[in-house]
């Protein structure tokens, strides 16, 4: 399968899983809410939350392996990597569900708990928990690290259609559970089932692309398989503090601007945050090409991803970003009901977060996918220290704004971080960043958020704060196409139609 095949299906994949993810959410609300009480999908959203938590540990372990095969990209390292990490990842597994087994076996839940559970959703709660460890044990902990294994070798998008397919039947089958009457523990139980069964599907068609690489077994190397659970508590944590920068800003809003500006703010940010999910599915299948790339030490297809990622941030991103803040009022008030009102300037720095997670996405891909792990933890502290700081000196003068400039701040704070280490990392490998495409592209991303503000703060004249948009857009996209390699720039024209022969034709001419 050809590079580009694979970018279009794995995108088209990854864009059918945010538009799924998207779609069960806006149907499964109503739908709880309606044959549930308050309490039961509040019980639901927390199960949620708890299995992410608990996850975690196992998530960074498998993150930082699927990272070492597509670093190391060879058949050899895959199998004495996959083959070592066995051993941890069912003692991870383990712990897991002996956890959640001993918190209603030894009277934990009501002491973890029992502040903000009810007695009567008790039982459910560990319950579905030990249902969620069991099924995790079974299907993910060594499972998600043999999909991962696979990615290096051209599987990106298999994966990507195979997570889509869990995520549909998942949700379908814990809706069926809700519909046919059945309480939060009857629906985890279905959507477990429904995991398992399309886990199977998942297991069977990963080990014959395993036996058609000729990638074989190992005996387990406990030291290394240590080495790797070690180094991937680093990952572990950077998630936790990734999760706290996301989560801590509300712990810090609700005190000191009050509940009903934690729902406003929470409604605002969640449009930006399908916008930065569709970033991450659209740069899923980008990363696992450059980093081939940066392995095998081609700098021009290395230099030409990064460049074509900022086009896409420039030409797509920015664009979507300016149109949704030019509409965003009278939509967000249709969303809420008519129950909160936009506040310009928290949408703007919004927007100006996604641009700026867009542009750095190419760097967090190399330093990630190279597992340098201290450029990563110092980029969540300072993002969390930002953002705490500023929202305790901001909110209480400026508002919700105030709040939405300190996570603007810490956005651009974890840019600066990871370019410095992915110019460090590809020094190393002797390769360079497209310079002179970093500062176009840089430009045009200060150009189009100072359109964002102005938009937000005179809403009156928005046709006249697209122009600084429009005008660094074009000045970086000439800077930008002469950077390019010469045969990419051969390839461009083609895909553009030829203008003078299309009117000749319409008038009957020649040209």
């Amino acid at each position: 399968m050809s590079v580009s095949v694979r970018l279009i299906s794995g995108s088209i994949a990854n864009g059918a899983l945010l538009a799924a993810n998207v779609l069960i959410q806006t149907i499964s609300v109503p739908t709880m809410l309606g044959w549930w009480s308050a309490q039961q999908f509040g019980l639901w959203v927390l199960l949620q939350t708890l299995h992410s938590l608990s996850v975690v540990f196992d998530l960074g372990h498998q993150n930082y392996l699927g990272y070492e095969f597509q670093r190391l990209g060879t058949r050899d390292a895959a199998r004495r990597d996959f083959a070592s990490s066995i051993p941890a990842a069912i003692l991870l597994g383990t712990a897991l569900l002996c956890f959640w087994m001993a918190v209603p076996a030894f009277g934990w839940a009501d002491a973890l708990f029992g502040d903000f559970v009810p007695a009567g959703l008790m039982d459910d709660l560990s319950g579905s928990m030990t249902v969620y460890a069991l099924t995790w044990f079974v299907t993910s902990s060594v499972g998600g690290i043999l999909g991962r294994a696979l990615i290096p070798f051209g599987y990106y998008a298999r994966m990507a259609w195979w997570r889509f397919a869990l995520l549909v039947c998942v949700n379908l089958a814990a809706l069926a559970a809700v519909l046919s009457g059945g309480d939060v523990l009857d629906a985890v139980i279905a959507s477990s089932v429904a995991n398992v069964v399309v886990n199977i599907g998942v297991h069977l068609d990963c080990f014959r692309l395993w036996r058609r690489e000729e990638i074989g077994f190992a005996v387990p190397d406990l030291r290394r398989g240590w080495s790797n659970l070690t180094r991937s508590l680093f990952v572990s944590f950077r998630e936790l503090l990734a999760i706290g920068n996301q989560q801590g800003v509300r712990l810090l809003i609700a005190p000191l601007a009050g509940v009903s500006l934690l729902a406003a703010f929470t409604a605002t940010r969640t449009l930006s945050n399908i916008a930065t999910q569709g970033i991450n599915a659209l740069a899923g299948p980008v990363e696992p090409e450059l980093l081939r790339y940066l392995r095998e030490g081609k700098s021009e297809p290395a230099e030409t991803t990064v460049i074509l990622s900022w086009l896409f941030v420039l030409f797509i991103i920015s664009p979507a970003c300016l149109l949704l803040q030019w509409v965003a009022p009278g939509l967000f008030l249709w969303w809420t009901r008519g129950n909160f009102h936009l506040d310009p300037l928290l949408f703007g720095s919004f927007g100006a977060c996604v641009i700026v997670y867009g542009f750095a996405q190419p760097m967090v891909s190399i330093v990630r996918g190279n597992n340098i792990l201290l450029p990563q933890i110092v980029a969540n502290v300072a993002s969390l220290l930002i953002t705490a700081i500023g929202c305790y000196l901001t909110l209480t003068s400026w508002g919700l704004p105030g709040a939405g400039f300190s996570l603007l701040a810490a956005e651009i704070a974890s840019f600066l971080i990871y370019a410095v280490a992915a110019r460090a990392v590809l020094r190393k490998l002797r390769l360079s960043l497209p310079v002179h495409a970093f500062a176009a592209s840089l430009c045009s991303c200060v150009s189009v958020i100072a359109s964002l503000f102005a938009m937000a703060i005179w809403p009156q004249s928005a046709g006249w704060s697209f122009i600084p948009a429009v005008i660094g857009s074009l000045l970086a996209a000439g800077m930008i196409y002469r950077t390019l390699p010469p045969h990419i720039r051969a390839i461009l024209p083609r895909h553009f139609p030829n203008l003078t022969r299309r009117r000749a034709a319409l008038m009957g001419d020649r040209p």
